[in-house]
């Protein structure tokens, strides 16, 4: 019975690692996250910021995204976006 204590309380931290090594850090690293999670990320270089905005909506209110996007992430990644074009 203790084995399998020790067994269990070690695949939970395990998983817990795991978990906490995927979390995204950073608005890059939830950008790139999220939104590949459905596609292939694609080249912004040539976007506008305000289409970057209408973009994000799109994905989430059209695309059915919401679920993998929240608002307040949706934002961050916006201003991600934003600053790219940033001089």
């Amino acid at each position: 019975m203790r084995v399998v204590v020790v067994v269990t309380a070690l695949l939970v931290v395990i998983a817990g690692a795991w978990w906490w090594a995927s979390v995204p850090r950073t608005p890059k690293e939830l950008y790139e996250a999220r939104c590949s999670a459905c596609h292939a990320l694609a080249d912004l270089s040539r976007r506008r910021p305000e289409e970057m905005v209408a973009i994000i909506d799109t994905m989430r209110h059209r695309n059915g995204a919401a679920s993998v996007i929240g608002e307040t992430e949706a934002q961050e990644i916006i201003g991600y976006l934003k600053s790219l074009k940033d001089p």
